[in-house]
């Protein structure tokens, strides 16, 4: 039976996992005090929260005074990527932005591979401090944090959505972050995708931060790096 327990467990698999990080996500929420805009309970998703999350960012932290550094993973139709772009206007700010532009790798619940697939073209940033990187996250980071010049405060947004994609991108960024960088998520209260990979990127590099924003009950979420 030793051999053959995958048989069994197999089809439990993904329920009991979804069960557990659902558990730990509510530990987690209890444990960690949002210290700005927070709009829980809220029985209706409500896409505009998103923006008041941004704003509140925008102005508690300064983001709007000093340049920084843009990272978006997971552009998709740029929706964020512009609303950055048109309210962080310091000429010395640069933006990043990470997709396959062909969707997504693999399937994310309810989403298929090749979800939510929008073309570079299509997204019309012609603002000159913007660049992008067309390709898989495993292959496009790397190469460009082999270049990059550091200075800047980073205000870093994973909308990668995958756990897969989510963790490799944290780990590859952990020796970039300085203190009061921002990581925001878009779909954090996923628990077994970002959720699951922000907690296992935390606890196994030591990670100390502050929630500083939360909104439609915790999917989108922003934490600020503590060193």
């Amino acid at each position: 039976m030793k051999w053959n327990l995958h048989r069994m467990a197999d089809p439990l698999e993904g329920g009991l996992l979804n069960l557990a990080y659902m558990s730990k996500l509510s530990k987690w929420r209890q444990a960690n005090v949002v210290t700005g805009y927070n709009d829980w309970y809220q029985q209706n998703w409500d896409y505009s929260r998103r923006i008041h999350l941004y704003e509140s960012i925008l102005q508690n932290e300064g983001l709007n005074k000093g340049p920084v550094d843009y990272m978006e993973f997971g552009v998709s139709s740029g929706a964020s990527f512009r609303w950055w772009l048109q309210h962080q206007t310091n000429e010395a700010s640069r933006f990043f932005g990470f997709d396959t532009f062909e969707g997504l790798p693999e399937a994310f619940g309810a989403f298929e591979k090749g979800a939510m697939a929008a073309t570079l073209e299509s997204i019309g940033v012609t603002d000159i401090r913007a660049t992008f990187y067309k390709g898989l996250f495993q292959d496009t980071l790397l190469p460009f944090l082999d270049q990059y010049k550091r200075g800047n405060r980073k205000l870093i947004h994973m909308d990668a959505d995958l756990f897969s994609a989510t963790i490799f991108v944290l780990s590859q960024l952990y020796r970039f972050l300085n203190d009061g960088d921002i990581i925001m998520f878009d779909e954090f209260a996923v628990p077994t995708h970002e959720f699951r990979a922000f907690q296992i990127f935390a606890d196994s590099f030591y990670i100390q931060y502050e929630v500083i924003a939360a909104a439609n009950n915790y999917l989108f979420l922003a934490v600020k790096i503590k060193k």
